[in-house]
C-alpha cells in the first residue's frame, strides 16, 4: 500500500529541502574587519589601533576577525549585508549584527563609536 503524506510530513520535507545543512551562522561576538591591501585607511587602522587591539579589554568582549573584500564571502558570514568600503567594521553579538562603523574615522573617534557597543 502507498504512503500517503500529510500536510506535516509534506512541510517538515520542503523545509529540509529548503535549508542547506551546509550554512553556518555567526556565532559569538566578534568585530569583523572588512580590509583590503590596497587600502590607506585600514593601513592606518592596523598602525594605530590593529596592532594593539588584542591586547585591549574589547578585545576579550569582541575578538577581531579580518575579511578581505575582494575575497568570497565565508560560508557564516553569508547572512550579512556585503560592505560596499573598507573598512567596514561589522559588530557581531550573540551571532547577530548589531552595528558597522564604516571607514576609518581616526584612533580617537574609532573607540568612541566601538564604546557604543560595549558599554
Amino acid at each position: 500500500m502507498p504512503r500517503l503524506f500529510t500536510i506535516t510530513n509534506l512541510f517538515f520535507a520542503f523545509i529540509s529541502f529548503m535549508t542547506p545543512a551546509s550554512v553556518q551562522a555567526l556565532t559569538g561576538n566578534q568585530l569583523i574587519m572588512v580590509t583590503a591591501s590596497d587600502c590607506p585607511w585600514c593601513e592606518a587602522f592596523e598602525e594605530e589601533v590593529g596592532k594593539g587591539y588584542p591586547k585591549t579589554d574589547e578585545a576579550k568582549f569582541l575578538p577581531m576577525r579580518r575579511h578581505d573584500i575582494y575575497d568570497a564571502m565565508p560560508e557564516d558570514m553569508k547572512e550579512l549585508v556585503p560592505p560596499t568600503m573598507t573598512p567596514t567594521f561589522i559588530i557581531v553579538m550573540d551571532g547577530k549584527e548589531v552595528g558597522r562603523i564604516v571607514g576609518y574615522p581616526g584612533q580617537e573617534l574609532f573607540w568612541w563609536r566601538l564604546s557604543e557597543f560595549t558599554r
